[in-house]
């Protein structure tokens, strides 16, 4: 066993401790910081900072103190070089002569990268042992009585005979298994094990592991308690099948080893579908989230780069899915360029949005560096059950049409199904917005802003979600943030919550606040027209990838030049219809106004 907080050394010395005053004078050292100066004399400690460090060190030195987080800076080894340093800081008391002090850990970030390494190396090799063995495992988590039953294709897929608690499983056996008395006592023996948290035990169990109706599994069980990292009890353990009452067993592995798609190792089509149905059949209620991706003009790829190429990218894209969903689901192939995601116990729109975007985001990095200049995106569409259907059928059916809508909506792209926004596509005429029906585009979207109107200002922060939510696919926006120009923060309101270093103060620029119309608009068709204009503007946006957007001043006062509510795309759409910049101005002013009040309570 690797010990991961081993210390190594690098140039030989990688791990320093050292205390300095509030002049950041160095008051003691150890040998390994002297070994990284080259100095045996103590200096000012930010002295050995790179100068463009300094300052974010100095300023956020007695937050850090407080609370023993970690910043990371750049230090001067004595050959002249610059590392990266990831750096503690902790409150080291005060002394009647130097004042308040402070304890510093500074580990070269070269260390700790090889850590990770060496770390994620041995997670591949173990999953791929675990990917071998075809044994039924098992673990349980005795403080949130958390037991599951599954096996593993390839350390990463697995297939979940049961997840739920430890009592519900032994109650259902007993019930439904038609167990002897003698049976009962294994399984209530084996269950006081995994309850008591036992270490290194064996038993034997006559229950029906596969839940194939009509048949009970002789078994060998051998567990152990592990501690996790919050040094919780987690009892983990293996099922080996020694005969079953239809002497089916080696038939029935072979079927599970049997299910995988041979292109990209993802499970089949009749298995995932087969495991999606079941599931949703045996726990009504039980929330299970599916996703539809399409590889955006495979064919093309296929022509193009030939079909070598294109078995490369369906395997690539296949990891990506089983590394954005890990053990949150189930990844499988359903066709030539599609694939599927299973995904349970998602109960809110921002968990499944995340892992769509990282499937989205990193299919569009595949291959960004590479000369040929090889763009491959996807199209993504998704629809819960039970919120949004009653069936799998009817869950595939509108996940399907909104996937088709992405096509539609120009690719690159996923889409959530909302039963407000979605139904008139998915149930009606197959088009929410007929381009030759301009009424209906404008009714539904006026459907948004009186659902606004009437539902923000009382709703929970759930329903507050959900209501953006709708706007921002309604309108294909991909940000929403408020300025608050006042105190200079920014909040966001939609997508990515690591979009606030700005905090407004780039509207301050001279060429920006005349831009906005008299009823507060300003929209912002290409990003470019900021490039010489107003260049801190230009930065930001740019930074962020905002490439259109429409602003509105909360109150419509230009002359009082306050708040400012931001609608951001990544993408070049067509021009911002009138219509819309209206609806967004209505919205932004409501939701800002009332947003903004809260706060300020």
């Amino acid at each position: 066993m690797v010990d991961l907080f081993k210390t190594e050394t690098v140039n030989d010395t990688v791990n320093s401790d050292i205390l300095i005053d509030e002049t950041m004078s160095i008051v003691t050292a150890d040998e390994n910081f002297e070994a990284i100066s080259g100095n045996n004399a103590l200096f000012i400690y930010t002295r050995y900072i790179h100068p463009d460090d300094v300052s974010r060190f100095t300023e956020a030195l007695k937050d850090y103190a407080e609370s023993g987080k970690y910043i990371v800076v750049r230090m001067l080894y004595q050959t002249g070089e610059y590392h990266w340093m990831l750096t503690r800081i902790t409150d080291g008391g005060v002394s009647e002569t130097r004042g308040h002090m402070y304890d510093i850990n500074i580990i070269d970030a070269a260390l700790i990268t090889t850590q990770i390494d060496n770390l994620n190396s041995q997670i591949e090799r173990y999953s791929s042992y675990l990917g071998m063995c075809e044994n039924v495992l098992f673990s349980y988590d005795i403080l949130n009585d958390d037991f599951n039953v599954f096996m593993t294709s390839d350390g990463h897929q697995t297939m979940s005979f049961y997840h739920g608690t430890l009592n519900a499983w032994e109650e259902d056996k007993i019930k439904t298994d038609a167990l002897g008395l003698n049976e009962v006592k294994e399984l209530d023996g084996f269950c006081k094990a995994l309850a008591n948290g036992e270490k290194l035990f064996k038993r034997e169990i006559t229950i029906n592991i596969l839940n194939k109706p009509g048949r009970l599994d002789k078994c060998l069980v051998r567990g152990n308690t592990i501690a996790d990292a919050y040094g919780n009890s987690i009892v983990i353990g293996t099922i080996i099948i020694l005969e079953s009452s239809d002497n089916h067993v080696v038939e029935e592995l072979n079927i599970i080893s049997d299910m995988k798609d041979p292109g990209t190792d993802l499970l089949n089509k009749r298995a995932i579908t087969d495991y999606v149905r079941k599931l949703i059949d045996s726990q009504p209620g039980h929330t299970v989230t599916i996703a539809i991706i399409d590889i955006d003009d495979f064919k093309t790829i296929n022509d193009t780069y030939g079909h070598m190429f294109g078995d490369e990218v369906l395997c690539k894209v296949a990891d990506i899915l089983r590394d954005a969903v890990g053990s949150r689901g189930l990844c499988g192939r359903i066709g030539g360029d599609e694939m599927f995601i299973i995904m349970e116990g998602l109960n809110d729109n921002e968990g499944i949005r995340n892992v769509l975007r990282t499937i989205r985001n990193n299919t569009k990095w595949l291959y960004h560096d590479d000369p040929r200049n090889i763009k491959i995106t996807c199209s993504i569409g998704s629809a819960t059950y039970p919120n949004d259907a009653k069936s799998y059928d009817e869950l595939f059916k509108i996940a399907d049409k909104v996937l088709y809508l992405a096509k539609e909506k120009g690719k690159d792209r996923y889409i959530i199904y909302h039963e407000d926004i979605h139904r008139e596509y998915v149930y009606g005429m197959g088009r929410i917005v007929d381009l030759n029906d301009k009424v209906f585009y404008k009714y539904h979207k006026m459907e948004i802003v009186n659902t606004i109107i009437r539902e923000y200002k009382e709703a929970d922060d759930a329903r507050r979600k959900e209501l953006i939510d709708i706007v921002a696919v309604a309108f294909n926006i991909n940000t929403i943030a408020i300025y608050d120009r006042t105190e200079l923060t920014k909040h966001i309101l939609y997508g990515d919550q690591r979009m606030t270093d700005d905090d407004g103060s780039f509207f301050k620029e001279d060429n920006y606040i005349p831009n906005f119309r008299e009823d507060g608009i300003f929209v912002i068709d290409n990003i470019n027209f900021f490039e010489t204009k107003a260049p801190a503007v230009y930065k930001v946006y740019s930074e962020y990838g905002i490439v259109q957007a429409v602003q509105y001043i909360i109150g419509g006062d230009i002359k009082k030049n306050n708040n400012i509510i931001l609608y951001g795309r990544f993408k070049i759409d067509k021009k911002w219809a009138e219509s819309d910049m209206n609806f967004l101005a209505i919205i932004g002013d409501y939701i800002g106004r009332v947003y903004l009040k809260e706060r300020k309570r």
